[in-house]
């Protein structure tokens, strides 16, 4: 008597439930760009680790590429405050010797997004909290007297803060 209650129960579920949550697991995350011809975002990279950083301007040059991929125009500037202002350094005065490898990596992420025309910025009052000489910044990089202002300088132009 029960068994075919059963039965029943399961067919429905496997009928009606189970493809809701399989399409509900399958919806893209880029549904929210759904009619935008693109975005702005200011990224405030400030991890103190060679390695986070690195993985960090990875993850930007993907979502970039997703913007791209999808159509979209990207609208980015990159930020380097706080520990980060080390690794954005001329030379290695300023590194451990074991994260050498790892700036250069570093450098090189900064080279192409110069190239994509991404502006790079580094905060001034980060150089000076840290006893960094503006001049010893890698070329790519343009010192503003404060990353901050220059954040909510890019918030009310539309800019997403993108905090990493």
């Amino acid at each position: 008597m029960l068994r075919p209650l059963y039965t029943l129960l399961t067919f429905l579920l496997a009928v009606f439930v189970l493809p809701q949550i399989a399409s509900a697991s399958k919806q893209n995350d880029l549904e929210a760009l759904h009619n935008l011809p693109g975005l702005k975002a200011y990224f405030d990279v400030k991890d103190d680790s060679a390695a986070k950083i690195e993985q960090r301007l990875i993850w930007i040059n993907d979502i970039y590429e997703q913007m791209s991929q999808k159509g979209l125009k990207a609208t980015f500037v990159i930020g380097f405050r706080s520990q980060a202002s080390f690794f954005v350094t001329k030379g290695d005065e300023y590194i451990e010797e074991e994260d050498l490898a790892t700036k250069g990596k570093i450098e090189n992420w900064l080279k192409h997004f110069v190239k994509l025309g991404i502006p790079l910025e580094q905060c001034g009052l980060s150089a000076k909290l840290f006893d960094i000489d503006s001049q010893d910044f890698l070329p790519e990089l343009t010192v503003v007297t404060n990353g901050y202002i220059s954040m909510i300088g890019y918030q009310n132009k539309g800019y997403a803060y993108v905090p990493m």
